[in-house]
């Protein structure tokens, strides 16, 4: 019998911090421009040209490692990873090694399971330098683009805690908005502005000693990292039961093949020959640059999160949606956020509908508009507004959702929406019997199915009966009135 066997993953980072300048000269680092037009003799590695840091880079580089909860040297060095590859154009790269900018952190997520206690370890961050990007399309060979070869990164290296390919996906996609939100990085996936790379070993589960590790790279979407990582379990796991050997390599991600492919015998530490770069000295972290990396703490996604679910009340997954960033102005990615905590906190709206509201029905609209929320003529106080109508009965939650959909669309004040429209709900218990009664009359066979002891039945009629009153009265009261005429049951208020 074949032993059950256990994947170990790690993940590495590469997202290009949100400066206007490459790492150690001013060349721009802006996207999109004809290819080799921003260049200089420090980015290409000419004889005699010297780097100087970027400190604005280094500023966003600490603010990741207060993020992330890492441990702040008191010295940061920078390193000479030597290597040849046609994208890099000094024949090295300058990035850091022993003395890295922070360590031993971790990223606070919610779980599989929903529940908000939940975190990947971080091993170490770090700033680097970016490669040239190669274009093997075309007739003329491989073309090389330097435009964004000493772009400023940080490599942010989890620990081997990661389960599978779905957890991977959650924890980079945690690790992606809180880059954005603190403007520490766009992070967009599709301009190579956060790029990852997996390590993946297979043991049997009755082994401690871990599996030989692979290296998957070219994953440039969360898709590729998922359908990769189950790709690569079962291929190390199917060499392992056939008593064959997993060879240290790196692996690319065919996307027509939807496999992983040889690219090369993965390299060891040692041959890339890492010395201290001897043209920079050392980073002493510490007085403006410590002073300038920080910020408010509770401004991290994933604690603002769990202050939505212990203040309002609000499910894990409701928070987590207000807090995606959907709906919010370019520039302030936690105003959707901030919204609802105006109309549940000053405005004294309901937690759970105000949330059930925005993430429903508020998001389908502006998605499909392509509008944000502060374009509109929604605001807090008429959220907190209409949650306050449906506690008292005045406004069904069909109807709820109606009348926002009427402000975002057309605009107006609630009270005049919901009188124009006749929205108000019929609480008046003999209005409601009319209606009952009405549709207990037309459906002489369900009645029938009830009183023989078919009581899931009823709600057809009470559909029926809110079918005909166009959602404006409660549906709660219906169903015991439904109940007191056809069962005999007096149960308001029980």
């Amino acid at each position: 019998m074949c032993p059950d066997y256990v994947p170990t993953i790690g993940i590495e980072v590469h997202a290009q911090l949100n400066t206007l300048s490459k790492m150690f000269c001013s060349c721009s680092v802006k996207y999109g421009d004809p290819p080799n037009t921003h260049l200089c003799p420090v980015c290409l590695g000419l004889p005699g040209s010297l780097p100087r840091v970027n400190r604005k880079a280094v500023i966003l580089g600490l603010r990741a490692v207060r993020a992330l909860g890492c441990s702040i040297p008191p010295v940061a060095q920078f390193a000479r990873k030597n290597y040849f590859y046609p994208d890099l154009p000094k024949g090295y790269q300058i990035t850091m090694f022993q003395l890295p900018l922070g360590t031993e952190g971790k990223l606070e997520l919610i779980d599989e399971e929903d529940r908000l206690e939940s975190a990947i370890g971080i091993e170490r961050i770090h700033i680097e330098e970016d490669t040239g990007k190669l274009n093997h399309e075309g007739r003329m060979g491989t073309l090389i683009d330097f435009n964004r070869a000493g772009a400023p990164l940080i490599e942010i290296v989890s620990k081997p805690e990661i389960k599978s390919g779905p957890h991977a996906v959650k924890y980079l996609k945690e690790l992606r908005r809180l880059l954005r939100f603190l403007r520490i990085s766009n992070a967009n996936m599709e301009e190579g502005s956060f790029r990852c790379e997996v390590n993946i070993s297979v043991r049997p589960s009755d082994r401690e000693e871990l599996g030989t590790r692979v290296e998957i790279k070219n994953l440039n979407s969360f898709k590729a990292v998922e359908r990769s990582i189950d790709f690569e379990i079962k291929r190390q796991t199917n060499i392992l039961e056939s008593k064959g050997e997993v060879k240290r390599e790196t692996r690319g991600w065919d996307e027509k093949e939807d496999a992983t492919v040889h690219q090369r015998f993965k390299e060891g530490e040692s041959e890339y020959r890492y010395f201290p770069e001897p043209d920079l000295p050392e980073l002493l972290l510490e007085g403006d640059i410590l002073d300038e990396s920080t910020f408010d703490l509770s401004k991290i996604p994933a604690r603002k999160v769990k202050d939505l679910v212990n203040r309002f009340g609000v499910p894990p997954h409701a928070a987590d949606l207000l807090m995606s960033g959907t709906g919010s102005p370019e520039g302030n990615p936690y105003f959707v956020a901030e919204f609802f905590e105006e109309a549940v906190g000053r405005h004294g709206g309901l937690g759970t509908p105000a949330a059930n509201l925005m993430t429903g029905v508020v998001f389908e609209f502006l998605k499909k508009s392509g509008l944000t929320l502060d374009q509109t003529d929604f605001t807090a106080k008429k959220l907190a507004q209409i949650t306050k109508m449906v506690s008292r009965d005045e406004l069904s939650n069909t109807s709820a959702k109606m009348v926002v959909s009427l402000i975002l669309e057309q605009g107006g004040e609630v009270n005049d929406i919901v009188m124009r429209e006749g929205y108000a709900q019929v609480v008046d218990d003999d209005e409601i019997s009319i209606l009952v009664r009405e549709i207990i009359e037309a459906n002489a066979p369900i009645v029938e199915q009830i009183k023989r002891g078919k009581l899931n039945a009823i709600g057809a009629l009470v559909g029926a009966v809110m079918k005909k009153s166009k959602g404006d009265v409660d549906p709660k009261r219906v169903n015991e009135l439904l109940q007191e005429r056809i069962l005999g049951k007096k149960n308001r208020g029980g």
